[in-house]
């Protein structure tokens, strides 16, 4: 691991409250995550809209659309593209994921009550009488607390973290970084069995519906890009070994 642990605290002010000059605790508690899997110093900040739109403007890409964004340069060393150790999150990106830092618990894993509507039911007579329409009051359901967008907020930070480590194209990141959600929700706060549920999440309910480019058929238990071939569990192992970094490393190097 790389550096002492930033403290588990987090406070009610935007993610990026100081502006590039400070950093906030849950910058930091990211940048560590980032440094940690990556296997090097890594920066990870939180961009306010208007330099979210800059740099969305510098790069050419949809500033509402894109999550996050991990720039690459030229590294003569190996010939190849290279991170520059810098990772940004988008204001959506860190207002979510700061969220769950602030409040990693599992109230959003489960379906609430959002009120009542009303609404036509079927309701058979008596002594087999026709069955007539009535209006009825019936629960309004939903997702709790934003869950499914604080899920992904989550998996942006694992998926940047691969970026970081150098991994240059978008499904083996998206793979590798499935397969490290669980570690990042622990990392910010969240209970080993509440993170691995996180994580089966995202395998189970989004991951199949994203673009063709993020996906791969070697990501499975098993495939060629399952980073713990030797353990148990997918996509989270049942324990994270020591080493993950060199793991992800050697991904890379094979890519290379």
């Amino acid at each position: 691991m790389l550096g002492t642990v930033p403290a588990l605290e987090s406070g009610s002010a935007a993610a990026w409250t100081g502006g590039s000059a400070a950093v906030t605790s849950f910058e930091a508690r990211v940048s560590w995550i980032a440094s940690t899997l990556s296997g090097s110093p890594a920066t990870v900040s939180c961009l306010a809209t208007g330099a979210w739109k800059a740099v969305a403007a510098r790069y050419d890409f949809d500033a509402q659309a894109t999550w996050a964004l991990t720039p690459m340069h030229w590294d003569t060393k190996s010939n190849g593209p290279a991170p520059d150790g810098v990772s940004s999150l988008s204001p959506r990106s860190c207002t979510l994921a700061a969220a769950f830092f602030t409040r990693p618990v599992e109230r959003g894993t489960h379906i609430c009550r959002h009120g009542t509507v009303m609404r036509w039911q079927a309701r058979r007579g008596v002594f087999r009488a026709p069955a007539r329409r009535v209006r009825v009051r019936v629960p309004l359901l939903g997702e709790c607390d934003d869950w499914g967008a604080k899920l992904l907020a989550v998996h942006v930070v694992a998926h940047e973290s691969m970026h970081l480590a150098g991994v240059l194209e978008e499904a083996v990141a998206d793979c590798l970084g499935m397969q490290v959600d669980a570690l990042v929700a622990m990392r910010l706060g969240a209970l080993p069995g509440f993170a691995r549920s996180l994580a089966r999440e995202y395998w189970a309910l989004y991951y199949p519906s994203q673009e063709r480019p993020y996906r791969s058929p070697a990501c499975r238990d098993g495939g060629m890009l399952d980073l713990f071939p030797d353990r148990r569990g997918w996509p989270s192992p049942t324990s994270y070994p020591a080493g993950v970094a060199r793991r992800i490393a050697a991904f890379v190097a094979a890519a290379r």
